[in-house]
């Protein structure tokens, strides 16, 4: 499950779907190689193609567990590992995105109806907002409070697991974020 998790999250969908066009996204915008910096800088569609992409590359992982009849602890290991090969791509030379789309396909694939309410709300605030950071800490922050009052069934067992693997996956989001000059505050 850690393999293919781990070689689903690391293709490049910005990079392929950029390709033709000639970007280097390493060269352009923020310099990440995510959905966000392909909306922004090269062309909106392209953005939006990238990052259904990047979230079904999370989501893939975790249907692939559930339908080998994996015990639901491996379908969030699979999904882990997708974020994982997002931000350290074997196909793109270890240099990946932010993996915010990705996360966000895990989300909805091991809890789906709070998935889609962070999902709404991690959206309305990006349209509000202009910043693709603090949507995502908005979105995250409606789908642990979705799913603690909806009882959800959280694949991990326990709520608290998932709320600290959750924190832990959004706080390194952050820290790579701040690390390529995000910082809070900043329309990225």
């Amino acid at each position: 499950m850690v393999a293919i998790g781990y070689l689903l999250g690391s293709i490049p969908f910005a990079r392929l779907f950029t390709m033709r066009l000639g970007v280097d996204l390493f060269e352009t915008g923020t310099g990440n190689p995510g959905a966000a910096n392909v909306f922004r800088r090269v062309d909106k569609r392209i953005g939006v193609a990238v990052f259904v992409a990047d979230v079904l590359k999370g989501a893939l992982p975790v249907a692939i567990a559930w339908a080998m009849g994996a015990p639901q602890d491996l379908w969030a290991v699979a999904g882990g590992a997708a974020v994982v090969g997002h931000w350290y791509p074997v196909f793109n030379r270890f240099r990946g995105g932010a993996g915010l789309a990705s996360a966000i396909g895990v989300v909805l694939a091991l809890i789906p109806v709070p998935g889609i309410i962070g999902l709404a709300a991690g959206g309305t605030a990006l349209w509000k907002l202009k910043s693709s950071g603090h949507s995502a800490l908005v979105g995250l922050i409606v789908i642990l409070a979705a799913a603690a009052l909806i009882r959800a069934d959280w694949p991990l067992g326990a709520e608290w697991p998932a709320i600290v693997s959750s924190a832990a996956v959004a706080a390194v989001i952050f820290a790579r974020a701040a690390a390529r000059g995000w910082k809070p505050g900043r329309k990225d």
